[in-house]
């Protein structure tokens, strides 16, 4: 009776151990893949579209490496994944920027930071922990290249998660405002804050992103302008770029001229008229605005200008030494901290990028201008070997769970009839 029993269990074990094969074994062989996003060269969002437009594109990871253990891999794949498809920028080929996901990556510390800078990213956000910061208020003013490994998180785009009155709050402040967006989290869709949206669309702002906004910061302290009278109401003015190296793109920064009772008949470049900038022109380019006695102009290292002014009066290029003015003021003078002379820029960066024309379609109308921070999408890649061999083992449980029916009413019968 005993050994009957020891019997029955064995089957029992034998016949559930065979019914949890097919369930087991996909999950044993699944491998984690990813699959591009196919929008990362069309022409529509790089040539003609969105990245024309001012939008950037930075890095947020790969499916199949853990960011936290293996920051310089991740980040030299993602940047390999992004480049071998793509421009990051209208102003650079590599990216900049990585996203940090610190509820992923809570251990993430200094030396991974190092490690993304040791790979050309030279902006990490949002909310990294790391122990310098930029712009996590309107006073958090960055002031060296690892204060951009945290930028602050200013709210997000999403409906009823940040209060309208804490962004115009910011915006007063002179603040770089910096938003997140993320249009799908797991199955769910995300509404946007129209109220929020319609607002910033409204305001006269520079309209940045990551990358442009740390190049902006670099150039604006570091090229050198100087400015010479050509030929009595002509000077010329000229962007000397800096001998300083950086990782930083090349692009336009604004530089204050003092034109006292003066105004500007036209300013060209290379032969050709430079554009001619209004408050309302929000994002990066070369040009030039007058306001009162200030002439801004805006141009790349390494560009000259020729200004023809109305009258022969001398002007002269905004320095940083005066003495009416603190230090600060003074160098926002002659340096303003944003384009064109802005009084606030905002950013706002797309997280877990995995399809940009979903996460993008709701702005295709607006003027704002984001960071997307791309991934491939995770996919599962199951084998086909094992799916057959666990559905045989699942047919074969039934089959031999029947046989032991059989059996059991086999001897059954015999016994009965003895």
């Amino acid at each position: 009776m005993a050994e009957s029993s020891s019997h029955s269990r064995g089957i029992v074990n034998l016949v559930l151990c065979l019914l949890i094969l097919p369930i087991a074994l996909p999950l044993v062989g699944a491998s984690s893949e990813w699959k591009e996003d196919g929008w990362l060269d069309a022409d529509w969002f790089t040539k003609d579209g969105r990245i024309a437009s001012g939008d950037e594109l930075g890095c947020q990871g790969m499916p199949t490496l853990n960011l936290e253990f293996m920051p310089k891999t991740t980040a030299m794949e993602c940047k390999k994944y992004l480049m071998e498809r793509t421009n990051a920028s209208r102003w650079g080929d590599a990216p900049l920027s990585f996203g940090v996901d610190m509820s992923e990556n809570p251990n993430f510390d200094s030396s991974d930071h190092e490690a993304l800078f040791g790979e050309g990213f030279t902006v990490h956000g949002l909310d990294t922990n790391y122990e310098n910061t930029a712009w996590h208020d309107g006073n958090d003013i960055p002031l060296n290249n690892s204060d951009w490994w945290n930028l602050g998180s200013s709210g997000s785009l999403e409906q009823k998660i940040t209060p309208l009155e804490e962004i115009k709050e910011l915006a007063t402040q002179g603040a770089m405002i910096n938003l997140h967006w993320q249009a799908q989290i797991a199955d769910l869709k995300v509404r946007t804050n129209g109220e929020l949206i319609d607002w910033l669309e409204s305001q006269n702002a520079w309209y940045t992103a990551w990358g442009e906004a740390y190049s902006y910061d670099f150039h604006r302290l570091n090229d050198e302008f100087e400015l010479i009278s050509d030929n009595m109401n002509e000077w010329r003015v000229m962007n000397l770029g800096s001998e300083s190296e950086s990782l930083a793109w090349n692009v336009p920064v604004t530089r204050g001229i003092d034109i006292s009772n003066n105004s500007v008949i036209n300013v060209f470049s290379n032969g050709v008229e430079l554009q001619e900038l209004g408050i309302e022109n929000k994002t990066l380019i070369s040009g030039w605005r007058q306001e009162g006695n200030n002439l801004w102009i805006t141009l790349k290292s390494n560009q000259n200008a020729t200004v023809i002014m109305e009258n022969n009066s001398e002007i002269k290029l905004k320095s940083d030494d005066c003495n009416s003015l603190n230090q600060e003021d003074c160098i926002l003078e002659s340096k303003p901290r944003y384009f064109n002379n802005h009084s606030w820029a905002l950013t706002i960066s797309g997280h877990h990028t995995i399809d940009l024309f979903k996460w993008s379609m709701k702005f295709d109308e607006s003027p704002l201008v984001f960071t997307w921070l791309v991934e491939p999408q995770e996919v599962e890649d199951f084998s086909w070997v094992l799916v057959i061999i666990a559905a045989g083992a699942g047919i074969g449980a039934v089959a031999y769970t029947r046989h032991l029916i059989l059996n059991d009413q086999k001897e059954q019968s015999l016994n009965e009839s003895e």
